[in-house]
């Protein structure tokens, strides 16, 4: 009999991503959690046509391999490196450079990278003489990096990979993220603010601009969009054409993004995918992937191939200089992607399947390698079946999915999972948590409440304004759904859960309802009031998602309207509260309130803190306490189960 899978077999799966084409061969960064040094490690691999793969890097964190003419260079730890493709040791080129961009210059002996000179320490480091830190941006603080130093430079440096020469072209103080470059047109692309001087409020956008470093002037090729709010752009081989990706913030916090192509002949952006009902690029909510790569990866001067998720699930296409083809859809969740001579290889996960890399061949898809080919030979994984329902006001449709292992038990006890965002998703991709739960006995439910994304424009705006109203219906209708659905969900045996907004959406359950024998809130919004001015996307997101501003007429009271924190006196739910003392997103004093106010009822209560965390630390903190976490996370549900 197989074994099922444990909270420790974080340590003994790997997962792919950043998969690119050299050589004729598919390279890689093949990530894994190492519980000794209690932190993440990445390697540099390749597969050839044999599916023979060789290890390229030994130790630490190398990932964004690229072609440099004969030579392999990527980043090691931040610093960037090389290796000959021949084969030899690797070399350092750069130390202590903080390297957070690398892209290839496209001319065989150039790369472009981003580095910072900031000297502001780490949030909380101590010292025996310790300096103040003075505090000028209205954008200050950036969860899971610390406080921003406002007098930093980000600079973009040109380096010659043979000659062992690097130079200054393009620097900024202001947030700026290079995208692409075409070293033999001496360009760069390269995404930041329209307007980044603003003093008394945040400016939110995010604007493409392509910098010519020979005449020393730069276009914003994403100009007949003002307000827009762009993530990504790449040239096409001959640079004629550029990728963006982005939205123009119509519905402020939850535009879709879509896919646009620029034309530097027409000087023109075209949107190519506003039929798409999806998120083009997209994410799905999991908390296994790291070092996740690229979307896009361009087949011609006129080609290229792209992912999107709709509905929980992926898709790729290719565009083809004027129409759109769908090449394959499916259960999966497409984590980056890449092309050789034409035919498609990605890198995906499901449920079942933590990681594979595969190639596209006739819509079927190809295994090329399984990193947890062995472990999975001796592991069962918990099933997973998606089912619907109708929302209760009629508008829409409901989609989630039960995850548990089949047969198991007659009565199996439910939780009921809500995801964070609100604007994302859950959908068909592995979840080691939800494994390890389901492992211990429970089914657990997700569902896409109103305000997920990947179900198109109405449904991801269906949120604004309207928290803890159709969304917590959403949940409810989720919840009954799957009990009416599965004979084996004992509803007698229910619990919910959730992180972020999923710790708001189980805060304000629990507020409102006695339905769930436990609860675990996990890094909540409790309070909108002090969030506004205490999270690193306080006001800008708020203002947004509320639909209000703190200060317009009503605001105060209306925000306490919304607060989980104002019905706290009605929870009968034992709830256990969990969140990272390091967190900027939802600081500590979100669950330090809830605690206070839960206890006061006599409620059974506790708080766990979890030091040296960040807001995401449940899907990139120290491994050992996201370990802890889960076991405190059914700890506490165990304790609260009714036996027949």
């Amino acid at each position: 009999m197989n074994k099922k899978i444990e909270s420790n077999d974080l340590f003994e799966l790997k997962s792919i991503t950043q998969v690119t084409a050299i050589n004729g061969n598919i390279f890689a960064v093949l990530n894994r959690v190492d519980k000794q040094e209690n932190t993440y490690f990445a390697d540099i691999i390749s597969i050839n046509n044999k599916n023979e793969v060789k290890k390229w890097t030994d130790g630490g964190k190398n990932v964004n391999p690229v072609q440099v003419g004969d030579y392999l260079v990527y980043l090691h730890n931040g610093d960037l490196m090389r290796i000959p493709l021949s084969g030899g040791s690797a070399e350092q080129l750069t130390k202590d450079d903080k390297i957070s961009r690398l892209v290839s210059g496209k001319d065989g002996q150039t790369v472009f990278y981003q580095s910072s000179d900031s000297k502001v320490p780490a949030k909380f480091e101590t010292a025996k003489f310790p300096e103040t830190r003075r505090v000028h941006r209205f954008d200050n603080r950036h969860d899971g990096i610390g406080w921003v130093d406002d007098q930093a430079t980000d600079t973009i440096y040109r380096y010659n990979i043979k000659m062992n020469q690097k130079n200054a072209v393009y620097s900024s103080k202001y947030d700026l993220s290079l995208q692409d470059a075409n070293a033999k047109q001496n360009r760069l692309l390269v995404i930041k603010p329209t307007n980044p001087t603003l003093e008394t409020e945040s400016d939110e956008t995010r604007a493409v601009y392509d910098v010519d470093l020979t005449k020393d002037t730069e276009k914003q090729v994403t100009a007949s969009i003002a307000k827009g709010e762009f993530g990504y752009a790449s040239y096409s081989p001959d640079g004629q054409k550029i990728a963006v990706v982005g939205n123009d913030a119509k519905y402020p916090n939850a535009t879709v993004n879509e896919l646009y192509i620029y034309d530097e002949e027409s000087d023109k952006l075209t949107d190519v995918t506003k039929d798409f009902e999806g998120e083009v690029f997209g994410s799905i909510t999991a908390d296994f992937i790291q070092n996740e790569g690229g979307h896009l990866v361009w087949m011609s001067d006129t080609n290229f191939v792209f992912s999107g998720v709709t509905h929980g699930h992926s898709v790729v296409f290719e565009y083809n200089g004027h129409d759109i083809t769908k090449l394959f859809e499916g259960h999966c969740h497409v984590v980056d992607l890449t092309a050789i001579d034409g035919e498609v290889y990605f890198s995906l996960s499901t449920p079942t399947t933590p990681s594979q890399l595969v190639q596209l061949v006739d819509q079927q898809l190809d295994v090329k390698f399984d990193p947890n080919a062995n472990f999975s030979a001796q592991h069962d994984y918990a099933d997973v079946t998606p089912f619907e329902t109708p929302s209760k006001d009629g508008k829409t449709t409901i989609e989630g999915w039960v995850l548990k292992y089949t047969g198991s038990s007659n009565h199996l006890p439910v939780i009921l999972y809500v995801h964070g965002g609100p604007q994302a998703n859950y959908g068909e991709s592995f979840f080691h948590e939800f494994q390890v739960l389901a492992s211990r006995g429970y089914a657990v439910v997700y569902v896409n409440p109103r305000g997920s994304t990947s179900y198109g424009q109405e449904f991801e705006t269906g949120v604004i304004g309207r928290y803890g109203k159709e969304d917590f219906a959403d949940v409810q209708s989720g919840l009954d759904a799957a009990l009416s659905q599965f004979a084996d969900l004992d509803e007698q045996n229910t619990f919910i859960a959730g992180g972020s907004y999923g710790g708001f959406m189980s805060s304000w359950a629990i507020g409102h309802t006695d339905r769930f024998n436990a609860a675990i809130v996990q890094r909540p919004v409790s309070d909108w009031h002090s969030l506004y001015g205490t999270s690193d996307i306080g006001v800008r997101f708020i203002r947004k998602e509320l639909g209000k501003d703190l200060y317009d007429e009503g605001g105060l009271e209306y925000y306490w309207d919304c607060s989980p924190l104002k019905y706290a006196h009605n929870v009968k739910t034992p709830t256990r509260i969990q969140h990272g003392e390091f967190d900027m997103r939802c600081p500590v004093n979100q669950s330090e309130a809830l605690f206070t106010a839960i206890k006061q009822t006599g409620t059974p209560v506790d708080y766990i803190r979890y030091p040296q965390s960040f807001h995401g630390f449940s899907r990139n903190g120290l491994p050992n306490l996201r370990i802890k976490r889960l076991s405190d996370i059914y700890e506490w549900f165990d304790k609260y189960l009714r036996w027949y």
